[in-house]
């Protein structure tokens, strides 16, 4: 049986954490950076954070009060508490694969992960709640602990463990003040978990998961608006090194040449390429005065003309296919033609017999996706992605993609087989 008193220290314990959390959401809400992906995560974060230890504080307060309504409450803070628990866990791991996303390609096989376990977790609870295997609440409104109890926790520790494995898996991407954030989100609350369940009666787990939120709001999210800032100022040189990579010397080169050859064969042809690599190179010159995004039918064509020019080069090597459903919407210059270009140079040209270059739009319903695939000679973008050559066009778009409109950028590639690029650009543009 839990004193009066304890049960005044954990409502006035958790009533102030929620005030606490409160406090940072309407921060969130009120910053400049709230339209970021990103932020609109940490919110939810916050706001299941909150209602958990309101639920619980509900359920401390109606503990043991004999009025019909306090059994009802009783059992909605209970209740309410095992399913927030929950959406926190779910909403925490989308809140780091969002923010490791913002750094490098991110797998989401843990967010899924997540997502089974928590939403088996809360099926079980709402089989608990007819069952009683959880908990139960006698004559008396008392709660108390069933056998079962134990299964809502262990699968609570099996989620946050997946997000421990998944901090693992990209920790190389963490400064020390984010490694540290993370980790207390982790450590503190399993810690704080195990307590619980062998000492009944306190709220330690969802104090450590508020002093971890705060640690991550004044060290993450702080450090986030801070390179927001540092993103946008290093946009235009990004623009530069994005049309310096894409105009390399062998790329002029090899272009010359074949107009040089054409002249002699096929006059037309050659004043059609030359043509095309004027509009080209007007292209990529234009997207230094681009500080704000552009409609995606001016972006396409500026990739079918450097597509005009790859084909009249690699002749029947390259098979070019569109699958264009949706182009009403915007994205950052020179966005598509780097990614496309790495099709060409490292994937289907690099094949014996050349390949074909798919390049296709769809919409979602939050989203408008560009989809780039090759059957190329494909990669494995673990390694290949730290080369220092063939991808640092990819590594530029990702960087402007998330700094001007919250896009993400994401690769799959199987040697031998080929490469798919999707590129998702939010709606809210």
């Amino acid at each position: 049986m839990i004193s009066d008193t304890t049960l005044i220290i954990n409502i006035s314990i958790e009533i102030f954490a929620s005030i606490l959390s409160l406090v940072i959401l309407i921060c969130v809400l009120i910053s400049d950076n709230m339209k970021t992906h990103i932020n609109r995560v940490f919110a939810r974060v916050l706001i299941f954070n909150i209602a958990v230890m309101l639920s619980d504080a509900l359920a401390f307060y109606n503990f043991g009060r004999m009025a019909p309504h306090n059994f009802a409450m009783n059992y909605i803070g209970n209740y309410s508490t095992y399913l927030f628990s929950y959406l926190l866990i779910m909403a925490f791991s989308d809140y780091i694969t969002t923010y490791f996303s913002t750094k490098t390609a991110v797998r989401k096989t843990a967010l899924h992960a997540v997502y089974w376990v928590c939403g088996i977790a809360i099926a079980l609870s709402v089989v608990a709640l007819f069952n009683g295997m959880y908990f139960v609440i006698d004559e008396n409104n008392v709660y108390h602990r069933q056998d079962w109890y134990w299964l809502s926790q262990a699968l609570g520790i099996i989620g946050m463990l997946i997000n421990a494995w998944l901090i693992w898996r990209y920790r190389k991407h963490l400064n020390r003040m984010e490694s540290f954030a993370l980790a207390c989100y982790i450590i503190l609350p399993v810690i704080a978990v195990v307590i619980q369940m062998l000492v009944y009666g306190l709220v330690s787990v969802y104090v450590a998961s508020t002093f971890t939120i705060l640690v991550i709001y004044v060290g993450m999210q702080a450090q986030q608006a801070k390179n927001m800032q540092e993103k946008e100022l290093a946009l235009s040189e990004s623009r530069v090194s994005i049309m310096i990579s894409q105009i390399q010397p062998h790329f002029l080169y090899n272009t010359l040449v074949s107009i040089g050859a054409l002249c002699d064969t096929d006059a037309a042809a050659a004043k059609e390429m030359t043509l095309a690599f004027s509009q080209y190179l007007r292209g990529n010159l234009d997207s230094l005065g681009q500080v704000h995004p552009i409609p995606f039918d001016k972006e396409l064509e500026h990739v079918q003309t450097y597509l005009r020019i790859e084909q009249t080069r690699f002749e029947e090597r390259l098979k070019v296919e569109f699958d264009i459903s949706a182009r009403e919407f915007m994205l950052p210059s020179l966005t598509l033609q780097p990614i496309v270009e790495n099709a060409v140079r490292y994937g289907v040209t690099k094949r014996d017999g050349g390949g074909i270059v798919r390049i296709g739009t769809e919409e979602g319903e939050r989203d408008w996706r560009i989809i780039v695939s090759d059957n190329g000679v494909g990669f494995d973008p673990d390694t290949a992605l730290e080369d220092g050559r063939t991808h640092v066009g990819i590594a530029n778009v990702r960087s402007r993609l998330h700094a001007i409109c919250d896009g993400t950028l994401e690769i799959e590639s199987t040697l031998g087989v080929g490469t798919v690029v999707t590129i998702s650009i939010p709606k809210n543009l």
